[in-house]
């Protein structure tokens, strides 16, 4: 018999799911001809994709999103000739995966990457951004990382912390934390961005805002200083979605990638 500890804890993960609009036909940005499905450890992964190379940027929205986040970015590139991967993570968007827990994720973009490489850069957007880094550390091969409002880990924030701020008893977070691992062999709070990000051999792009409540600056610059061959782009007006967005984060991003 299951004790009520257990229950509460698998009730607190079955609650971590993603509410992301599903991708009701005609509502993707690229023409149906375009997406195929990639095969992946957890689940398969819808992409979609437009034109071919070695400079192929792949795109990989956040939280309770999709892939038509990228409507301003991708469009723009798509003018330019540049080709673009477009995916939805495991439970966003087309993708039929009940769940996505973040080392669920890293696995769907490192598969993203193997079967579509050469990628050169991955544009990635908050939660996103756990899932990029998370790929390369388990092995995709990318020149270039952007990583847009990372949800970096910090003494004053994370799960349990959120949990406990909710009410939660302590012996629930622990169980939910202890099932968490059993389940994924990773840790509940989330990825290890410094690292990672230490290890990485290509060039890293942070980008934040002073007005970002969910994914604040002070941290991203924090990271942005320890590591080598990091640039930093600050804000000082734009929300946390409107980061992903605007066409002058677009334009500033686009600028240091050809530097």
């Amino acid at each position: 018999m299951t004790d009520d500890i257990t229950v509460r804890a698998r009730k607190l993960l079955n609650e971590m799911r993603p509410f992301a609009p599903s991708a009701a036909p005609g509502q993707n940005l690229l023409p149906p001809e375009t997406r195929r499905d990639i095969d992946g450890d957890f689940a398969s992964t819808p992409v979609w994709r437009a034109g071919n190379g070695p400079d192929t940027t792949l795109f990989v929205h956040g939280w309770d999103d999709s892939h038509r986040v990228w409507r301003s970015f991708a469009m723009r590139y798509l003018q330019t000739g540049r080709p673009v991967l477009l995916m939805d993570l495991p439970g966003h968007g087309a993708s039929k995966a009940e769940h996505c827990l973040w080392p669920y994720a890293g696995a769907a973009v490192r598969s993203v990457c193997d079967a579509e490489g050469p990628i050169e850069t991955i544009i990635a957007h908050s939660f996103g951004c756990e899932a990029a880094v998370r790929a390369v550390e388990i092995g995709a091969e990318v020149q270039n990382l952007v990583l847009i409002a990372p949800p970096l880990r910090t003494p004053d924030r994370g799960w349990a912390r959120r949990m406990r701020s909710e009410g939660i008893e302590e012996a629930v977070i622990h169980k939910a934390q202890d099932l968490f691992r059993a389940h994924s062999g990773a840790d509940i709070e989330g990825q290890n961005f410094r690292g990672t990000l230490e290890a990485f051999n290509g060039r890293i792009i942070l980008v934040g805002s002073e007005t970002d409540e969910d994914c604040p600056l002070p941290p991203i610059r924090d990271l942005a200083s320890a590591l080598p061959n990091t640039q930093l782009i600050e804000d000082d007006d734009l929300g946390h979605r409107d980061l992903a967005l605007d066409l002058g984060i677009l334009s500033r991003i686009s600028h240091l990638l050809a530097t």
